[in-house]
């Protein structure tokens, strides 16, 4: 019986009960996994790797890493100007 399952076919069902998870979570406790950033980053805890959890939620990595870069950017940005004293 072990010689019927062959790795790629455990790669295909840890994939998809790891689907099955992050949409289960979603559902239930949707502030857990807000958007499709957090929903990679949440896969990528899970151990997948960020190629493959970005493929499953229909992006690609490139993208994911963008949206992050570019929300940790506007959470921390300032306009530049030294505040003066008052």
């Amino acid at each position: 019986m072990p010689d019927q399952l062959d790795t790629p076919w455990l790669a295909v069902i840890g994939k998809a009960l790891a689907f099955l998870c992050v949409q289960e979570i979603a559902k239930n406790d949707p502030k857990r996994v807000p958007d499709l950033p957090a929903k990679v980053k949440f896969l990528e805890k899970m151990g997948l790797p960020p190629k493959d959890a970005a493929h499953l939620m229909g992006t690609t990595a490139n993208s994911v890493k963008t949206n992050l870069r570019q929300r940790e950017k506007s959470k921390g940005a300032t306009s530049g100007k030294k505040k003066g004293k008052r």
